[in-house]
């Protein structure tokens, strides 16, 4: 399709090699994974409906019941983990380095190579499971379908109405309807060819955007009745205990929520702090352009995007890295 940015031919070729050669692929995303990640798994996996493929999520989102073929998502407490799962490749979506990816995967899969699809900023990643993964990493990408997109285009793979489906969906959330600032360049070339191949904007706007679950509604009471407001009215941030996020359906509950409170007139930074596990805080930073965020992010070891992006942290006390967080937010801002 004329207008689009290519892909490096090399890294293309290398790919489908290795691809074609694996007799056995287990496919990963990162995290908490988002409609991003999972759309990209799952048209992988439609794509090769010949391949033993297993792709792995530590757990399904509600949002993501409209994907097609997620009834083939696995999860790692579906296997017995007791000796390690060897597998000829990994092909991992929407993250660069292992600390990303599930705990259960570093400790259970054994890959004999690994490739990497995303549209993060570079991290520094030394390895990857031990290995030197290959990589197809364009953060300028708004959404990592987006690049996976391009690469079935240029691999000379059939997109299926649902393969196309799933690849904008994944588009259409990684941008926020189209809201957010990596909206640019060639993304809308892209969503014409879906549309054109069979995806259907209605049904995923539906899906995505008016189908909230009640238990986020409960979340994002909580989230407000904690809001604080510092530097006059432009830094926003709240918190979520441990026992907030187990009552209230546990980690699939947290929706983007560290967006909703950027969102707020006059604010420039959002900052969700979440005490997923006693002694450990997930920070979820939002900011609004041209105030770019991911260099606190990165200060903690962070990453992500240059204004969506977070950090997980060891921490004994919630509150008194509340209290010192406040403080880091005011400088930084």
């Amino acid at each position: 399709m004329k207008g689009l940015r290519k892909l490096k031919k090399m890294n293309i070729e290398t790919f489908c090699h290795l691809i074609r050669q694996a007799d056995t692929i287990a496919l990963l995303t990162h995290e908490n994974p988002d409609i991003d990640g999972l759309a990209c798994m799952l048209s992988f996996l439609l794509v090769h409906p010949q391949k033993k493929i297993l792709p792995l999520v530590e757990k399904i989102p509600e949002t993501a019941y409209f994907l097609h073929g997620k009834e083939n998502l696995k999860l790692f407490t579906d296997f017995p983990q007791d000796k390690p799962l060897e597998v000829d490749l990994i092909v991992v979506f929407d993250a660069q380095c292992d600390k990303r990816i599930p705990r259960e995967a570093k400790n259970w899969l054994k890959p004999r190579a690994v490739l990497i699809f995303d549209h993060h900023q570079r991290e520094d990643c030394a390895s990857f499971l031990g290995l030197s993964p290959l990589f197809l990493i364009q953060p300028e990408e708004p959404s990592t379908t987006a690049l996976f997109y391009k690469f079935l285009v240029e691999a000379k793979y059939e997109i299926t109405p649902e393969v196309a489906e799933n690849l904008l969906a994944g588009i259409y959330y990684d941008t926020g309807g189209f809201r957010y600032e990596n909206v640019k360049g060639d993304i809308f070339l892209i969503v014409h060819k879906l549309i054109e191949l069979g995806a259907r904007p209605y049904y995923i706007t539906q899906a995505l955007f008016e189908n909230t679950p009640l238990e986020h509604i409960e979340v994002l009471k909580l989230i407000l009745s904690r809001l604080e407001l510092l530097k006059n009215g432009t830094v926003a941030l709240s918190y979520l205990k441990a026992e907030d996020i187990q009552r209230l359906g546990g980690e699939k509950a947290l929706n983007d929520f560290a967006s909703f409170l950027r969102s707020f007139k006059g604010v420039k930074v959002s900052a969700l702090l979440k005490e997923v596990r006693e002694g450990e805080i997930k920070v979820s930073l939002r900011s609004k352009a041209p105030f770019e965020i991911l260099p606190l992010a990165q200060r903690y070891g962070g990453g992500g995007h240059k204004y969506a992006c977070g950090f997980t942290i060891k921490k004994k006390d919630l509150f008194v890295f509340w209290e010192e967080f406040k403080e880091i937010l005011k400088d930084f801002l």
